[in-house]
C-alpha cells in the first residue's frame, strides 16, 4: 500500500476514534449525574428515618412527662381530700454490732419531708348576672299578672303539656302561663261543635269543628308573648295564653311587686302581662351584680272581637 492510500485511512480511524470520545463523554456524563442522583436520594432517605425517630422520642418523653404530672396531680390531690399533706414514709435504719473500740459517729439529720406544692387557690366566681324588681299596677278585675324578661335566649321545653277545656261554652282555665315549646291540648266536652282558633302574631292557628265524639286536639306554641285565643262559633269563649321563653320570669305578688334574680347584665326586655291587658314593655341597663328598678301600669284590652275570617260574629249562640 502506497503512502497516498495509508494517510485517508489513518485520518479516517482518527476521525473515528474522536467521534467515539465525543459521543460516549455525554454517556458517561448521564451516568454519573444519575448515580449522584441515587445518592442524594438515598440520604434523603436516611434523614428522613433520622427526623421520624427524633419525633418519636420526642413523644416518648412527652408521655413520660405527663404520666409524672398525672401522678404528681393524684397524689396532691389525695393530700388534699385526706386534710393535709400525706405522712412521710419513716426511714429504715440498718443496726450493726457495736464495735466498743470505734467511737461512733453522730448521725446526720434526717432531712425533712417536702411538702407538695399545693395549687393556687381559684378567685371567686365573678357574678355576672343582676336583679330586676319593681311593681306592676293591674286593671280592676285581672286576676292574675307576670313579669318575664323576653330577650335571654333558652331553648324550647320538650314534652311540656297542659290541657285548657270546653266547658259549658266556656274555656277552662280561662288564662295560662306556659313556657316556649309547650303543647296545649283543648279537649271539647260539649255535645255542641267549637272551633278554636287565634290570629295572634308568631301563634296563630285554626284547630277547625269537633265536639266531645271527636278525639282532642292540640297546638304547641313555639313563640313568646300573649296569644288570645276564641271560638269561631261561640264569641262568649275567650282565653288567653302567655308563653315565655325562659325561666327568667315571676308572678306578680298580691301588693304588685315581683322580682326576677339570675339574669344574664347587659340591655334587657322586661314585659308586664294580664290576660286581659295588653302588653307593657320597658328595657332596663342591667349591670352585672346590680338590681334594675322598673314599674308598670297595665291596660286592659279594647272589649269584642271578631271571628277568624274577620267578620262580625253571627246570631248563632
Amino acid at each position: 500500500m502506497s503512502n497516498r492510500t495509508r494517510r485517508p485511512t489513518i485520518v479516517i480511524a482518527s476521525l473515528l476514534s474522536v467521534g467515539t470520545l465525543v459521543g460516549g463523554w455525554p454517556l458517561r456524563t448521564e451516568t454519573r449525574s444519575a448515580a449522584a442522583a441515587g445518592n442524594e436520594l438515598e440520604e434523603s432517605r436516611r434523614e428522613v428515618r433520622r427526623l421520624r425517630e427524633q419525633v418519636q422520642s420526642l413523644r416518648s418523653a412527652l408521655n413520660e412527662a405527663a404520666e409524672l404530672d398525672k401522678q404528681r396531680l393524684a397524689v396532691i390531690s389525695k393530700a388534699l381530700k385526706g386534710g393535709g399533706a400525706p405522712a412521710p414514709t419513716p426511714a429504715v435504719v440498718a443496726e450493726a454490732s457495736p464495735r466498743p473500740e470505734a467511737p461512733s459517729l453522730p448521725r446526720a439529720p434526717a432531712a425533712a419531708p417536702v411538702a407538695p406544692s399545693l395549687p393556687p387557690r381559684r378567685k371567686a366566681a365573678e357574678v355576672t348576672t343582676g336583679v330586676v324588681r319593681g311593681k306592676v299596677e293591674l286593671p280592676k278585675g285581672e286576676p292574675v299578672g307576670y313579669v318575664y324578661v323576653e330577650n335571654v335566649f333558652a331553648p324550647a321545653v320538650r314534652s311540656e303539656k297542659v290541657v285548657i277545656e270546653q266547658v259549658r261554652k266556656q274555656f277552662v282555665p280561662n288564662w295560662a302561663v306556659i313556657q316556649r315549646g309547650t303543647t296545649v291540648e283543648f279537649p271539647n266536652t260539649d255535645s255542641v261543635y267549637h272551633n278554636v282558633f287565634s290570629q295572634s302574631s308568631g301563634n296563630s292557628f285554626d284547630l277547625g269543628l269537633y265536639n266531645s265524639t271527636s278525639a282532642a286536639k292540640d297546638h304547641t306554641f313555639n313563640e313568646p308573648g300573649s296569644v288570645d285565643i276564641f271560638c269561631n262559633i261561640h264569641p262568649q269563649m275567650a282565653a288567653s295564653i302567655l308563653v315565655v321563653p325562659n325561666r327568667h320570669f315571676a308572678k306578680v305578688k298580691a301588693d304588685g311587686s315581683f322580682e326576677i334574680s339570675d339574669i344574664p347584665g347587659g340591655k334587657r326586655k322586661v314585659v308586664a302581662w294580664a290576660p286581659g291587658s295588653r302588653l307593657q314593655v320597658q328595657w332596663v341597663e342591667l349591670s352585672p351584680g346590680e338590681t334594675a328598678d322598673v314599674d308598670f301600669k297595665l291596660e286592659g284590652k279594647l272589649p269584642g272581637h271578631k271571628n277568624k275570617d274577620g267578620q262580625q260574629y253571627g246570631s248563632y249562640q
